[in-house]
């Protein structure tokens, strides 16, 4: 319902609204006159006054006011950033429903985006404990009333920072190291960043937590400047936190607003951190490719596994492999796997943890995939494979290497994705290019609970 006409919204009005459901990065959606309002903060089943602060062709955005009714499913979030921090979008929903959402919001995005009938029906692991899961968090340096402080982006905002004394998605360990850090770098008389101005020396820390020992890895990223503040800060936080044995010094002069420095030194213990996985004993740097969430990832590859039914004798090709993980999972059940990545330090790492498994049957290429299928011939003059596993970044798979891949006439392709309107898309181009595939199996994993990400598992066959 509304109190204006839809010719005449304009930002700043008021309108009471009833939520019907939520949108794409957990917005509420409300319908007002025929116009669609996406509200910020808004749950399915609220009743609430908001408050219009954009207004495009299509929609428009709105903040809520007041609460009138709130939804059944409301819950007060545990953290108390949540609503600036722009960490978690869904805290504020309860659990089960976070999870219900997921599901009904890749199915209709699979259905509506890829125009895909007759899908199988989805599957969905939640997690048991749905916080303080994240094995690496990345956090930003800013400055507060003329204090440098360490917490995440607020909501909508790359330039200023929220303070984090606790982070309930990430491991208790990484919030210690959290608060060591900032006061060591608050005590270093050194400013933190400043992305417009491109000045200030403080700007991203990078921890990875084990879950295997709980031993942490840092990767602290400055501009230029002095090397003995860093040195110090190492110290003094290697000391006070014996778990943190490892330190790496990153340095980056970049305007984008990206913790991937140009270079890195090392200032305490070692540049790799060792993890157990399931069977395998990985090791990983701080930027390296490997799932944030373990407990699901393991969960994850045991479902790739069953849906393989590996007999020993087959050939996979794992496209997009980061360090290995899921190309020596297989390694074990395979006769051969091939890993392809573009990283070169991830293929360096892939080739070491094989090593440190003892597997033999695992080679792995450095390129873009869509150019060793396209220049190369990888697939075509390589051996046959008989499974295709695909985790490709959020943009889904590259245009250039959907055919190639295709003439592999693979008997079996699985994807996991990170982004249901990518999934639908190249499902969908998959689908139509190549009618002998049908979709099989369709798992929902809850890898990132408290936000609207959804991790999917695809298999399908000829």
């Amino acid at each position: 319902m509304g109190n204006s006409s839809a010719l005449l919204f304009r930002p700043g009005d008021l309108l009471t609204v009833d939520i019907e459901k939520l949108a794409l990065l957990g917005r509420g959606v409300a319908r007002v006159d025929g116009k669609t309002v996406l509200v910020r903060g808004a749950l399915p089943g609220d009743r609430a006054q908001v408050r219009l602060t954009k207004i495009k062709s299509n929609c428009a955005q709105a903040d809520v006011v007041a609460l009138e009714q709130p939804s059944p499913d409301r819950v007060t979030p545990r953290c108390g950033h949540f609503g600036f921090c722009g960490g978690c979008d869904l805290q504020h929903l309860s659990y089960a429903a976070q999870v219900r959402w997921k599901t009904a919001q890749l199915a209709e995005t699979l259905e509506h985006l890829g125009r895909l009938r007759h899908l199988p029906e989805i599957s969905v692991v939640p997690m048991d404990d749905p916080w303080h899961y994240r094995n690496k968090m990345e956090f930003s340096f800013g400055q507060e009333a003329g204090r440098v402080v360490v917490g995440l982006h607020q909501k909508a905002s790359f330039q200023r920072v929220v303070k984090i004394d606790h982070c309930w998605i990430a491991p208790e360990l990484a919030s210690q190291i959290l608060q060591e850090v900032e006061a060591a770098a608050a005590g270093s008389g050194l400013s933190a960043y400043r992305p417009k101005e491109h000045t200030g020396f403080w700007r991203y820390m990078v921890v990875r937590v084990a879950r295997s020992t709980n031993q942490a890895m840092i990767l602290i990223v400055t501009n230029e400047g002095p090397r003995q503040a860093v040195e110090a800060l190492a110290k003094q936080v290697t000391r006070r936190l014996p778990q943190c044995a490892h330190v790496v010094w990153g340095i980056s002069t970049r305007v984008s607003d990206v913790a991937h420095p140009e270079k890195t030194e090392l200032l305490a213990g070692s540049d790799l951190l060792e993890d157990q996985i399931g069977p395998l004993t990985l090791q990983m740097r701080p930027m390296s490719f490997l799932q944030p969430n373990l407990i699901q990832a393991e969960a994850l590859y045991r479902e790739i596994l069953a849906n393989m039914d590996l007999k020993g004798q087959e050939v996979v090709y794992d496209l997009y492999c980061g360090i290995g993980t899921i190309a020596l999972m297989l390694a074990a059940k395979a006769k051969t796997v091939y890993g392809i990545e573009s990283e070169p330090d991830n293929c360096t790492l892939a080739r070491m943890n094989a090593g440190r498994n003892g597997l033999k049957n695992a080679t792995f290429v450095c390129g873009k995939v869509e150019e060793l299928l396209t220049r190369r011939g990888l697939l075509r003059l390589g051996p046959r494979p008989d499974v295709l596993v695909l985790d490709p970044p959020r943009a889904g798979i590259h245009p250039d290497a959907l055919n190639p891949l295709l003439q592999a006439q693979s008997p079996r392709l699985i994807y996991i994705s990170c982004n249901p309107a990518g999934l639908a898309r190249d499902l969908q181009l998959i689908l139509e290019r190549e009618p002998g595939y049908r979709l099989t199996k369709l798992t929902l994993f809850d890898f990132f609970p408290q936000t609207s990400h959804i991790e999917t598992f695809a298999a399908l066959e000829r």
